[in-house]
């Protein structure tokens, strides 16, 4: 009995060592990427060839291993495309070990099928809910199983099925522990160096700005000085022009300071859907110049806490991007409702260009935008406005079909 348990330790040891090793040469910015996909794929085969090959085998038949982890582990973080494909790995391996192939087949079929949906709601869940899915997804075959020992009269079995159960459900959710610790750590790590970029940017926006917009306001002021003397059309054109490029200027600046200045007001209860509408129809005629029609879906009496000002600057900035995202007689559609969740859910959608999942993932970034004169300041700061409220923003989109904003607030109540 002892040494079958030290048996089955060495491939706890083996397993975690394995992950380790993996996590050493790959990083969360490779996860998706083809690289990323064949070394887990690698890792996963190498564990249940190991696993597969130097299994325990009970006297009466019974095989007890490790292969279940690297199969979970797959589906779990790597998708389907991985979960599959070490689950082939497992079935060609199985041909050439002790394993009745048929049986291996008909449970790790079933364990696969259950393993798709699983994996979708295991990366919205907490660390807590992680732990509890998966415990009750392993622990439903052993238990099945005692229940058969127990009928068939082979108790002696009994408590070695239960002994590596255990060891083998410790070893899963140390392997998962490892997994979801270095993926905090880098969460982490990408929060530190973005949280670093926005202290630059607001340094760089306090000391700067108000000494740019002094000067700028001076020229402003003699430029339309000189469009009232007697000028030619094409003179008063070229005003009109270094006016525009100056408010542009202007606007670029007051971004600045939206990042820079300390945000000391108190939050107060106020009307989502009075905000809501009145973005709407600010934006309606620029909409209307543009060819593009609005339409709206707002419920009525939806109530949040914060920054009238600043929920309004985060949605003209949404329906502004997306106006100028869509092509002539495009579409936006701009709803307000509350979520299943309790949560307001303000939707932003058009049928403009979109974004390609490679732009999706820099999105909101300062100096990232997608337009020819912009900045991504106005999105950058949206980003903060809701952060600061404890929201979330979501972004859906497809090259050529369009983009929509989910962004998700608090409610007041």
């Amino acid at each position: 009995m002892l040494e079958t348990i030290h048996h089955l330790i060495l491939h706890v040891v083996f397993i975690l060592f394995a992950i380790l090793v993996f996590q050493m040469f790959m990083s969360e910015s490779d996860r998706g990427t083809r690289g990323f996909v064949l070394t887990f794929i690698l890792m996963n085969s190498v564990v249940l060839v190991f696993t597969m090959t130097f299994p325990v085998v009970y006297s009466s038949g019974y095989v007890y291993d490790f292969k279940v982890i690297p199969i979970i582990l797959a589906f779990l973080y790597g998708g389907k495309r991985v979960g599959f494909s070490t689950f082939i790995a497992m079935l060609v391996i199985g041909v050439f070990t002790e394993h009745v192939w048929m049986f291996l087949l008909m449970n790790y079929a079933i364990y696969t099928v259950l393993l798709i949906p699983i994996s979708k709601w295991y990366r919205g869940f907490t660390w807590m809910k992680k732990i509890i899915l998966l415990s009750g997804f392993y622990l439903f075959i052993p238990v099945t199983r005692s229940v058969y020992l127990l009928q068939t009269h082979e108790k002696e079995q009994l408590l070695f099925m239960v002994s590596s159960t255990i060891i083998i459900w410790i070893t899963l959710l140390l392997s998962i522990y490892l997994i979801e610790n270095r993926l905090e750590q880098l969460r982490i790590k990408k929060e530190l160096i973005k949280a670093e970029k926005f202290n630059v940017v607001s340094e760089l926006a306090a000391s700067v700005a108000h000494e740019i917009r002094n000067p700028m306001t001076t020229v402003r002021g003699f430029m339309q000085l000189l469009q009232k003397g007697s000028l030619t059309a094409e003179q008063k054109s070229f005003i009109d022009i270094s006016i525009q490029e100056l408010d542009h200027a202007q606007e670029v600046i007051n971004q600045y300071l939206s990042l820079a200045k300390p945000q000391t007001e108190e939050y107060q209860v106020f009307s989502l859907t009075d905000t809501m509408n009145e973005s709407v129809d600010v934006m309606s005629t620029y909409a209307v110049m543009n060819s593009i029609k609005i339409t709206k879906q707002i419920e009525n009496d939806l109530m949040i806490q914060g920054m009238k000002l600043e929920v309004k600057q985060v949605l003209l900035n949404l329906l502004k991007n997306a106006i100028e995202a869509v092509k002539e007689n495009g579409e936006i559609k701009a709803t307000a409702s509350r979520h299943r969740d309790g949560r307001m859910l303000i939707m932003i959608q058009d049928n403009g260009v979109g974004m390609s999942p490679e732009q999706l993932k820099v999105l909101g970034r300062p100096y990232y935008s997608t337009k020819e004169k912009g900045t991504g300041l106005g999105l950058t700061v949206s980003y903060q406005i809701v952060k600061r409220m404890k929201g979330e923003v979501k972004v859906e989109s497809e090259p050529g079909v369009g983009t929509t904003f989910k962004v998700f607030l608090p409610s007041s109540i």
